[in-house]
């Protein structure tokens, strides 16, 4: 009898364990950390969106987002391997070419249309052609908003020094220093720009996006030794990317209620932000010619590089969904 019980039991618990079991993936995820140059900006929630959906972790990835004060901090995390996935700007894969173990493995997001210039309301600066000369916040000298100041001088042709950029460090710190007037003006995201405006302490003047229409603001980069190591990792990260950019595309008022919860601003506002950034997402990560061409230009104005480099050692579409 008591044979007989203690059999039924295991029958009972061996049922319910595989109950269990088929409930949940049949495998154990991989744990990715995942690099954020800044912790806020609309276009590097898709990493929280992933998360909290369940997409990265359907695909097999336990993936932990880590916001950096600027894209310094963020390659250096990941030269100490601390990093397996970062995402960083175009210009960031002459980091590459010069040694970094990282590559690009995914095309993320176009034109800058997420960067703008914001001054206070009583600033005499009231258009672009009025920065000339004038100090403009940046989070770092090696990051996109660097070269987007840059690009603005060179396209109104006053030359490499004709906007004077200054470090800030993280989002907050750059709004801080255009609020306490220690620059005369800032790049920032429109999101930041939005909000500020609204409350009356801030002015935007521009986007990049008008101005630099023809680029790669943001790519998605792996890190050497989890190429090397677990390929199979990258491929499903990138594959439950584009399922969290294709669930964006499809679900507004769910993206906007995360993404609120990550730029710690008002949903309307994040809505705004919504209209006027999807479309710039990459929905398949192909790295085209053009944009790529305008990249490596941008290598020899940040002085990364001394000579363009072989492009197509710098990424690779090895890892992309079919």
């Amino acid at each position: 009898m008591h044979r007989l019980r203690a059999r039924a039991c295991l029958v009972l618990c061996l049922g319910a364990a595989l109950a269990l079991a088929g409930a949940g993936p049949a495998f154990s995820a991989d744990k990715l950390r995942i690099g954020k140059p800044q912790a806020k900006p609309f276009e590097f929630a898709p990493v929280e969106i992933g998360i909290e959906t369940g997409i990265f972790l359907k695909n097999g990835i336990e993936a932990e987002s880590i916001g950096f004060g600027g894209a310094s901090r963020m390659h250096q995390a990941m030269a100490a391997k601390n990093l397996d996935i970062a995402i960083g700007s175009g210009p960031e894969m002459a980091l590459t070419a010069k040694g970094s173990p990282e590559i690009a493995v995914a095309a993320m997001y176009g034109p800058p249309n997420g960067l703008c210039i914001v001054v206070l309301p009583a600033s005499p600066v009231k258009t672009v052609k009025d920065l000339k000369g004038k100090t403009i916040g940046i989070s770092s000298p090696s990051g996109l908003t660097a070269w987007a100041a840059k690009e603005l001088a060179r396209h109104e042709g006053w030359g490499p020094s004709g906007i004077k950029p200054v470090s800030l460090g993280s989002q907050d710190g750059i709004i801080g220093g255009v609020l306490a007037g220690n620059v005369d003006a800032a790049v920032t995201a429109t999101e930041n720009a939005h909000r500020f405006e609204r409350s009356g302490r801030l002015r935007m003047i521009a986007t990049f996006g008008d101005v630099i229409p023809d680029f790669l603001a943001h790519v998605i980069f792996a890190s050497k030794d989890l190429v090397a190591s677990n390929p199979d990792a990258v491929r499903r990260f990138l594959k439950g990317w584009f399922e969290t950019i294709a669930f964006m595309r499809q679900h507004k008022d769910e993206t906007v209620r995360i993404a609120a919860t990550v730029v710690q601003i008002a949903p309307e506002i994040v809505a705004e932000t919504y209209d006027e950034q999807i479309q710039y997402f990459s929905t398949d990560g192909r790295f085209h010619k053009k944009p790529l061409a305008v990249v490596e230009r941008a290598f020899m104005d940040l002085g990364f590089l001394d000579k363009p480099p072989d492009m197509k050692s710098l990424y690779t579409e090895a890892y992309l969904p079919k």
